[in-house]
């Protein structure tokens, strides 16, 4: 199948889903050891067990939606390299170093949930069947996060210009 054919299926939808939140889970994990801002530590560590939680619901309803079991490869569908670009996309800003500061760590964490939310919101257009349903799902979710997020940065006076 083409590339451009294969955002339009199901199954690359959550194959992007999966590895996304794996690798969110990645960045909220280290992000969470690496400050030392109490609240942020919680809010990243609540951050990792929601990751989890929805890396298992997307296996499952890849498994349930595909017929086929979610761990046999280790990208889940035939479409690895596209999905792979995709995910280097949406993570590029995932990168801690070791001056990475609290404010920096929750910029870090917006754009990555604001840019998975765009991504998921651009391609529900593409659907008009069930798999509408679990998008949107995947969204609301995401807008979550970037609720928890914004409340924090305005606690910590992140968007006020100096």
């Amino acid at each position: 199948m083409l590339i451009g054919q294969s955002i339009k299926t199901l199954e690359s939808v959550l194959d992007l889903a999966v590895w996304l939140e794996i690798n969110g889970q990645e960045f909220y994990a280290t992000a969470m050891n690496t400050t030392d801002d109490v609240k942020l530590t919680r809010l990243f560590a609540y951050l990792v067990e929601e990751e989890e939680k929805h890396c298992a619901t997307y296996t499952r309803l890849f498994e349930q939606q595909l017929g086929k079991s979610a761990g046999e490869e280790p990208l889940l569908s035939e479409y690895a390299h596209f999905i792979d670009l995709l995910i280097r996309e949406l993570t590029s800003n995932l990168l801690i170093e070791e001056k990475t500061t609290p404010k920096q760590l929750l910029w870090k964490a917006l754009r990555f949930e604001k840019d998975t939310l765009l991504y998921f919101n651009e391609i529900r257009a593409l659907f008009d069947d069930d798999s509408a349903a679990v998008i949107d799902s995947i969204c609301r979710e995401e807008k979550k996060h970037i609720r928890k997020l914004m409340e924090r940065g305005e606690e910590m006076q992140l968007f006020v210009m100096s």
